[in-house]
């Protein structure tokens, strides 16, 4: 690679990284800047004040993500320059550690606090009580990242967020068609981490990667085999690459693909620990928070674009799915 290209392609990878990390604090942006403006006939008035500088009065917005974690760290950036420049409070509270029991307990924490709005997910019909709760007491929920889309309908609430199925279609065609390029196998196994079982928007990016397994077996002749297991990738790292490595012992070189619906770290490291070289087989996720970004701009990883549809915002943005062209 000569030191042109290089450059050329380092710079195009920070200009896509900029766009992701903008785009996330964009979105975070608009959805509090939604709630200033309410959904009455006064919303276009509402906007047309804030455009001017007159942003109402004071509030407090309290974000709660399922799990914490860096991967929504632009998230809260984008949530913390809206409340900035309004005048309203912050707060971002959350256990690493996910369960619904855990969310529950951290969404009534918040309750607690009396908030004018609290931003967070409806992964699972469990947190529907406690969204009930939130709203009878007077506060605006916001569900963004993933919701169960007939319970939110319930509600009376929207979902801002991707289309799960969608983006795990992308994340299951991408890692078939490196499985294939990379092994030169036309079958083998590729495997699944669900860090949240149960919860939404994973489980839908699962059932969207076994399908395109399939749809891409039809297509091309292969007979790629689709397996998942619960890999703990968003809570314990030390556990999850214990369980992927135990993934690569089970299926040895039968194993032709590893992918997640989230966190591809413990993956990444799984392999590194194996000792297995480049070019042996694919991985990635669909997934890119700033671990990710700086596995793909410390190694020799490369990334492949995956759409992934913002529901609500009415528009589509760039993901990245993470492979690594030149093994894993």
């Amino acid at each position: 690679m000569t030191d042109g290209v290089k450059s050329e392609r380092t710079s195009a990878q920070r200009g896509r990284r900029k766009f992701l990390q903008s785009s996330s604090r964009g979105l975070a942006f608009g959805v509090l800047a939604s709630v200033m403006a309410g959904g009455g006939p006064g919303a276009a008035v509402a906007l047309a004040q804030a455009a001017g500088g007159n942003f109402g009065p004071k509030r407090k917005a309290i974000w709660i993500p399922q799990a914490t974690g860096d991967w929504n760290v632009p998230i809260r950036q984008g949530q913390r320059d809206f409340c900035a420049m309004v005048g309203w409070d912050y707060q971002h509270i959350g256990n690493s550690v996910y369960s619904v029991e855990n969310h529950v307990e951290q969404v009534n924490n918040a309750i607690s606090a009396s908030p004018d709005v609290i931003v967070t997910e409806l992964e699972s019909v469990g947190m529907v009580p406690v969204f009930q709760k939130a709203t009878s007491s007077g506060i605006q929920m916001i569900i963004i990242d993933q919701g169960v889309v007939d319970e939110a309908a319930k509600l009376k609430l929207g979902i801002i967020g991707e289309d799960g199925f969608v983006s795990g279609y992308a994340n299951g065609t991408q890692g078939a068609t490196f499985a294939q390029k990379l092994t030169g196998k036309t079958d083998g196994m590729i495997v699944f981490g669900n860090g949240n079982p149960g919860a939404q928007l994973i489980d839908a990016r699962q059932a969207g990667s076994q399908k395109a397994i399939q749809d891409y077996n039809q297509a091309h002749g292969t007979n790629y085999q689709f397996a998942a297991f619960p890999d703990s990738s968003f809570d314990d790292e030390a556990q999850s690459i214990q369980k992927y490595t135990a993934q690569m012992d089970q299926y040895g070189d039968n194993l032709v693909g590893l992918i997640t619906g989230g966190n591809v770290i413990p993956i990444v490291k799984a392999i590194q620990e194996r000792g297995l070289p480049p070019g042996k087989i694919a991985a990635g996720s669909v997934d890119i928070p700033p671990a990710h970004q700086h596995a793909i701009g410390g190694g020799p990883a490369a990334d492949q674009e995956a759409d992934r549809h913002l529901a609500g915002q009415g528009q589509d943005v760039r993901r990245h799915h993470v492979e690594q062209k030149n093994g894993y």
